[in-house]
């Protein structure tokens, strides 16, 4: 999918971050985005900016992507509007920072649902369109930590494991459709999801918006401009930096020396909530 000027795309969590700067890419090629996001109010406000400034028309559809239907609603009101859909991004994504054993069933639904059920729903809504038009390209945005497993963010990083997955058999099974299954996978970005990531600790869950990544990481704007390679290229797996890259490539290569790493780095992490916490945070066996 080399030309992407005129090409209907639909981009989930659209209204801030890397779903912003994915749309803000795509409407800078030439796309027709329909922006899906819970704010209707942050949707109007990129709407307005995207059209103003690359010309291109522009889609609102407000959602809460923990309901699998509006998930699916979105794409058929995307191709209501155009008549096709030929690039889907699942990008809408959920945290959740706490022990595995400690973690709130519903709290790990709620996960689920927005990281791995909402982009299946949208596969499936858009996949037959697609297929009727003979070409297609969905993008999965998962995470170097769907790669390996990471303490106190094990839900999150279940949640990525299992969109990992499917994306690498759907990538097999829509092949021979000529429908692309992208994997992107980002680091650390220097975005605000860490604050709107969900204290799954029993008894503190008030302290949801604290950030607990010691570093910024990278602009959501370079994730973007990758991703739009990627759709060109109908690229299998992407990172996003050598980093990223090396971080992977040491969990699989030398397990026992990256889970010592991840060890040192959750006694900091929990340090860094319970400082957080002034003082309110329990005593551990790392503090």
């Amino acid at each position: 999918m080399k030309e992407l000027h005129g090409r209907v795309a639909l981009v989930t969590g659209a209204s801030r971050g890397i779903g912003a700067a994915i749309a803000e890419a795509l409407a800078g090629e030439g796309c027709r985005v329909a922006l899906v996001a819970r704010s209707e109010e942050a949707l109007n406000t990129l709407a307005d900016r995207l059209s103003n400034r690359y010309g291109v028309e522009t889609l609102i559809c407000p959602a809460d992507l923990r309901d699998e239907a509006q998930a699916a609603a979105a794409v058929e009101s995307t191709v209501a509007r155009w008549g096709r859909i030929d690039i889907l991004i699942n990008n809408a994504g959920a945290g959740i920072y706490g022990d595995m054993a400690e973690l709130v069933a519903d709290d790990l639904r709620a996960t689920f649902d927005v990281n791995f059920f909402a982009p299946m729903a949208a596969m499936r809504a858009a996949v037959p369109h697609m297929r009727r038009q003979g070409d297609g390209v969905i993008v999965n945005i998962g995470s170097i930590v769907g790669k390996f497993s990471q303490p106190l963010g094990g839900g999150y990083s279940a949640s990525k494991f299992a969109l990992h997955g499917a994306s690498g058999a759907a990538r097999a099974e829509l092949k021979s459709d000529n429908i692309a299954v992208v994997l992107v996978c980002p680091g650390l970005t220097n975005t605000d999801f860490a604050t709107h990531t969900h204290i799954g600790v029993p008894g503190l869950e008030d302290m949801q918006g604290e950030r607990h990544a010691p570093l910024r990481g990278v602009p959501p704007a370079r994730v973007a401009r990758r991703v739009i390679k990627a759709i060109r290229r109908r690229e299998r797996e992407v990172y996003i930096t050598l980093f990223d890259r090396l971080v992977v490539l040491g969990a699989q290569m030398l397990p026992g020396f990256f889970e010592w790493g991840l060890l040192l780095a959750t006694s900091i992490r929990r340090r860094r909530f319970s400082q957080s916490l002034g003082g309110r945070g329990r005593k551990t066996a790392d503090d």
